[in-house]
C-alpha cells in the first residue's frame, strides 16, 4: 500500500528503512532516510503509526530475546 503519495513510498519501503535505520524516530528523519522531504504532509500520521510499530516490535523482540 502506498504510504507518502508526493514520493510514491510504500509500507514496504517504509518497513524496510524503519528496520535499516533504527535510530528514525520522526516522520521528518524517515524521509531524510528514504532520500526525500515532506511535501503535502497527508502521510505524517500514518509514518508515526508505523515508527511507532516498528519500535514496539523492537521492544517485544528484545524482550522476548531477554527472556530466554
Amino acid at each position: 500500500m502506498i504510504v507518502c503519495v508526493c514520493n510514491a513510498k510504500n509500507c514496504q519501503t517504509v518497513r524496510t528503512t524503519l528496520a535499516d535505520a533504527p535510530h528514525v524516530d520522526t516522520p521528518a528523519a524517515l524521509h531524510r532516510a528514504m532520500g526525500c522531504k515532506p511535501q503535502c504532509g497527508r502521510c505524517l500520521p500514518s509514518l508515526a503509526e508505523l515508527i511507532a510499530e516498528a519500535r514496539a516490535d523492537e521492544t517485544l523482540a528484545g524482550l522476548m530475546a531477554a527472556a530466554d
